[in-house]
């Protein structure tokens, strides 16, 4: 029975599955989310694939770029921390611009890559408090490939997949089980996991108005990810030594089938104009609305059967009755309009660049008042972005192109949120929901 157990619960909290998406939280790479994410009009590198894939279109020659991304958590509950891990990983992506029965064609790559594990799963019940939107949804792995056409000068139109995958386990034991001496059962168990492929698409496109005015919509398709368990004891129940003979042997089967929503993204539609004002500064602004009133409730869903197969004739000896499965209520989620703004300026050194970058976002919270069983703790996020980066041209013959260094640092601050409960025997009680998340960029990239 402890190998089963133990099995369980490494399956339950560290099942090995690629998942995303840490990206709509602390944004891709560092221009990007100096900018605060307000780039859908105007993305033109590997970041376009998240963002809006019409920006592929702008790329003028081949581009790479590996960067590194860090957030820490400091979301707190009456004043204590809860110890939310930390976010960290590679970002980079490849686009590679061509020509496709005579139009302009790009291709872009783009990936996040934690560095400690590729996904976390964590099952926990549903009056348990928890970040929904900041613990393990955000340990995930990200991979994107986009491409773009450009049917005129001024419009550009881009598609691709996102790649995540669901996981599938299964867990059979099978022996006898000792009720005088439980060390002295005799089992053995097989494992079997596997990983099912999950797609969502995503598409966009950019028009260019004229006078340095380009608008820009994408829509980011919904998907979910779920952890299914199976697991069967099948064996005997020995009442006495499994040396004697004559002692009640009772068969029996335990089934259990448990089903996770381990990750979710919410269908997203963003809309965002950007100005030219002159060679030397850039304006952007962005709207985003996100599906969350289909979020589902992430609590496990339990199927639980038990049939035990008592000799007649034994008095007072009956199977137990299981107890109904608690209902899994509904979040009650509502779909949220974010804004985010962004500004850079540009000043030319030499023949190299130097760039400055701010922005600012605001996400109002889905999550409704907690004020039943629930306790999916969240508030309203206010994300304030600074970045700068260099540009250097023509370093040679051996680097003829340009290599760039973008850095990046955000601040999101989620006020205090007072949860005061329904009911004064709620185990958990009134609570006050605050937090302060830390989040650096850096990017370098090479353009030829």
């Amino acid at each position: 029975m402890r190998a089963w157990s133990l099995t369980l619960w490494a399956a339950l909290l560290g099942a090995p599955a690629a998942r995303a998406n840490p990206l709509d939280m602390y944004g891709f790479g560092a221009r990007s989310s100096a900018l605060a994410g307000a780039v859908v009009a105007r993305a033109d590198d590997a970041s376009a694939v998240y963002y809006n894939p019409a920006g592929l279109g702008l790329a003028a020659g081949l581009q790479g770029e590996l960067g590194y991304l860090s957030a820490s958590h400091f979301l707190r509950t009456d004043g204590r921390d809860n110890e939310v891990d930390p976010v960290r990983g590679l970002v980079g992506g490849l686009v590679s611009p061509g020509r496709l029965f005579g139009l302009p064609f790009a291709f872009g790559l783009a990936f996040h890559l934690p560095d400690d594990r590729l996904s976390r799963v964590r099952a926990l019940p549903q009056g348990q408090p928890r970040w929904e939107l900041y613990d393990v949804r955000l340990q995930r792995l990200f991979i994107g490939a986009a491409v773009a056409v450009a049917p005129v000068r001024w419009l550009r139109l881009g598609a691709g997949l996102a790649f995540m995958a669901s996981t599938r386990g299964r867990i059979d034991i099978s022996g006898r089980i000792s009720v005088v001496n439980p060390a002295s059962s005799e089992l053995v168990h097989t494992v079997d996991a596997d990983l099912t492929a999950v797609r969502y698409p995503h598409a966009g496109l950019q028009v260019d108005l004229g006078r340095g005015v380009s608008l820009g919509l994408a829509w980011r398709g919904e998907f979910k990810l779920d952890l299914t368990l199976d697991a069967t004891l099948a064996g005997r129940i020995v009442v006495g030594s499994l040396s004697d003979p004559d002692a009640l042997v009772i068969p029996g089967l335990y089934a259990l089938r448990s089903r996770t929503l381990t990750g979710f993204q919410p269908q997203q539609l963003v809309g965002g104009v950007a100005w030219t004002v002159s060679p030397a500064w850039r304006v952007s602004l962005d709207l985003q609305y996100t599906n969350w009133s289909a979020y589902e409730n992430p609590t496990a869903a339990l199927d639980v059967r038990l049939d035990l197969r008592i000799p007649p004739g034994i008095m007072g000896l009956r199977q137990p009755t299981l107890p109904p499965a608690a209902p899994r209520l509904p979040t009650g989620f509502h779909d949220t309009l974010s804004a985010c703004v962004g500004v850079e300026h540009a000043r030319a050194l030499g023949r190299h660049r130097l760039s400055v970058r701010g922005g600012y976002r605001y996400d109002p919270t889905p999550v409704p008042d907690q004020t039943a069983v629930t306790n999916f703790m969240d508030s309203d996020r206010h994300t304030f972005a600074l970045g700068a980066g260099l540009e250097l041209a023509r370093l040679g013959a051996a680097m003829p192109g340009r290599l760039s260094l973008d850095l990046a640092g955000a601040l999101q601050w989620l006020p205090p949120r007072a949860v005061e409960k329904t009911s004064p025997l709620d185990p958990v009680g009134d609570y006050v929901a605050s937090g302060v998340v830390l989040a650096a960029n850096a990017t370098l990239s090479l353009r030829f």
